[in-house]
């Protein structure tokens, strides 16, 4: 159902490795996903240091590109510097950027921040998920950030809101599932997608795999570096084929499906990839 609506696949060759580490000399740039590769749940992925360690020795530049929409990146840097990581918040782009730097080239009109476990984007006409409906009805559209306190009853809210008139829905955060030590949660994207499959919207989308939370990736990695670094020696690194690879291959990126931590790993990754024809430039089994 969401297959159309996603980027289109450039066709690779695909070539192995043990290491994250190990491919280095193929790129100048790393842009690494969040969840599955520098951490699963709240607990870091140990090697992580160890590549941070080595990009920072080889002059490799390193950003962070994560969906996790819900609170600004300052907050996720300081979560990877309370862990001992050498992250710093320039260093850190998210879908939520993504989507306030496009809504920054619009007139303000009211919107509706969804979740009330966000932190408020901060607009005076923004409208907050805890407000009633009388406040509800003078928005003209809704963004969904995050979904750790969503549940059926919020849903059929948000289905109300969108059975009138024209309003429109923001997903900052695409990502359908997300891996923890327990399993997986259902993300923004889950939702969206039932929200599609009723008839009630099509959405605009702002994360991986799509074009705007890349764009603004590859300028903080050419800011970073005082030079611009061409795609096709950045790698984006991520654990999902649907968010992390296929986007960073429709920017014109390398990528590389780290396969021992997150989404696929309980699955045969070499199999899955072939059979969703979406194959990362490198298959990575670990940090």
């Amino acid at each position: 159902m969401l297959r159309p609506l996603l980027p289109k696949y450039r066709p690779v060759a695909s070539q192995s490795y043990e290491r994250l580490i190990d491919i280095l000399d193929h790129c100048d740039a790393l842009i690494l996903d969040g969840f599955g590769v520098i951490n699963v749940g709240n607990q870091k992925i140990e090697a992580i240091d160890e590549l941070l360690d080595k990009c920072a020795r080889d002059g490799k530049i390193v950003v962070v590109l994560t969906n996790g929409a819900s609170h600004p990146s300052v907050n996720t840097a300081q979560k990877y510097q309370a862990w001992g990581l050498a992250i710093s918040a320039e260093q850190v782009v998210s879908s939520r950027d993504a989507f306030i730097a496009a809504m920054m080239q619009k007139s303000s009109r009211p919107i509706i921040s969804l979740c009330g476990a966000t932190t408020p984007i901060g607009w005076q006409s923004e409208i907050r998920f805890e407000e009633d409906d009388q406040s509800w009805a003078g928005a003209d559209g809704a963004v969904l950030l995050g979904t750790t306190s969503w549940n059926e009853d919020a849903h059929s809210r948000l289905e109300r809101f969108l059975r009138i008139g024209k309003r429109t829905l923001y997903i900052a955060n695409p990502d359908i599932s997300a891996p923890h030590m327990d399993g997986f949660s259902h993300e923004p994207g889950y939702w969206a997608a039932r929200l599609i499959q009723a008839g009630l919207t099509t959405p605009h989308w702002f994360g991986k795999p799509h074009a705007p939370a890349f764009k603004l990736a590859i300028a903080r990695i050419n800011q970073i570096a005082g030079r611009t670094i061409q795609p096709d020696r950045i790698v984006m690194v991520g654990d999902s084929p649907h968010t992390d690879i296929l986007g960073g291959n429709a920017a014109g990126l390398r990528t590389a499906l780290i396969t021992s931590y997150g989404l696929l790993r309980e699955h045969h990754a070499e199999q899955l990839v072939a059979d969703i024809n979406i194959m990362p430039d490198f298959m990575v089994r670990r940090i």
